[in-house]
């Protein structure tokens, strides 16, 4: 007889868990706060090879290659100057671009008959081996997955041990359209970071625009100053930052107790500067994957297995971008130099620049 399995939160990794659980025949419902699917506007997501290799195993019908836009070009900016290109094939591409209520509805539309919406969990007590979940709709499960996003409700009423701060910067997002080439964009800024990344919509093309600033200013101020200094040939009279969200990263000290695992956000939330979140997340759900039916029966080795090598990996990605933050946010003097040379050296080692595709084409 199989454990019943809880999956929390209807979002890209809560639906790639539950499809995986559904081909193997292990019975699951996915309850979602939301009364029904939330658009999320703009947004898009970065997938690597891996992401889509998994997505396309899972969903077939769902041509994730044809509504994504592949980058073969990564062109890293410092101060004013074009510092490093990363270049790829078609075969290996640096990354694909897709929109992510594209991606979500998607999957969603596949699992329709397993998700329980307006269902948020409000309590959870454990009864002979079985953990309730109270809520809109009662629950009783054998093992929970929390897979509600970096707020995680799940996470904080097993009081999860977590590690959080805050970048003091926002981030805004939009669309903006433009002839791209398929070429992404990231400028590395004293206020924080401009990240353009390419995909092609309703066939025409545009860039998806990510900028995250510590401003006390007029951001759409600063923005136009900033495509003037790099002189981005992109008409910007009509960029309107209206949305914006807090910046923060949290990282669970532990990913599984008393039943319940942690996966994507709800475990490790990061800056979007390496545009890897979902993708770790992803990685979180393809090492589930490995061992699905010793972590479903709560095995000892295979709980052990999962939270060693998805928090060495969370804890590398963190030191990664806290690194990356820390010297091109304080770049300045004899730094500013030694980040400029240390730039160019890699531009002209083509084996290095390969290990970095590579490397981030890894969950």
């Amino acid at each position: 007889m199989h454990k019943q399995v809880v999956i929390v939160g209807a979002g890209v990794i809560g639906c790639l868990l539950g499809k995986i659980l559904k081909n193997n025949n292990i019975p699951f419902k996915i309850l979602e706060r939301s009364p029904q699917y939330q658009k999320k506007g703009d947004r898009t997501v970065a997938l690597t090879k891996q992401s889509i290799i998994l997505l396309n195993k899972l969903f077939p019908d769902i041509d994730i290659n044809k509504y994504s836009t592949p980058v073969s070009k990564m062109s890293l900016f410092h101060q004013s100057k074009k510092n490093l290109i990363l270049e790829s094939d078609e075969i290996d591409k640096v990354t694909s671009i897709c929109l992510l209520d594209w991606l979500n509805k998607n999957l969603i539309d596949e699992l329709k008959d397993d998700i329980i919406w307006n269902n948020e969990i409000q309590k959870i007590d454990f009864k002979e081996n079985k953990i309730e979940l109270t809520g809109t709709k009662n629950i009783i499960a054998d093992v929970v997955f929390a897979t509600d996003g970096s707020n995680s409700k799940i996470r904080e009423l097993i009081n999860f041990e977590i590690e959080k701060w805050f970048y003091d910067q926002k981030a805004y997002t939009f669309l903006i359209e433009a002839n791209h080439n398929s070429e992404a964009k990231q400028y590395f800024l004293e206020t924080g970071t401009l990240a353009f990344l390419p995909i092609n919509l309703d066939k025409k093309k545009y860039y998806s625009v990510i900028f995250c600033t510590n401003t006390k200013e007029n951001p759409e101020i600063e923005l136009k100053q900033i495509f003037k200094n790099f002189q981005i040939k992109i008409d910007s009279s009509k960029i309107s930052l209206k949305n914006s969200a807090e910046l923060s990263h949290s990282r669970a000290k532990k990913l599984f107790k008393d039943g319940v695992f942690l996966c994507g956000d709800a475990a490790n939330s990061f800056h979007p500067m390496a545009g890897q979140g979902l993708n770790l997340g992803i990685g979180d759900i393809i090492e589930i994957e490995k061992n699905l039916k010793k972590i479903i029966a709560l095995e000892d080795d295979a709980i052990a297995t999962y939270s060693n090598i998805r928090t060495q990996k969370n804890i590398q990605m963190t030191w990664i971008i806290q690194s990356l933050y820390a010297m091109f946010s304080n770049s300045r003097g004899f730094m500013k130099i030694l980040l400029d040379g240390g730039m160019k050296f890699l531009d002209s080692t083509p084996k290095i620049k390969n290990k970095i595709i590579e490397f981030a084409n890894k969950n």
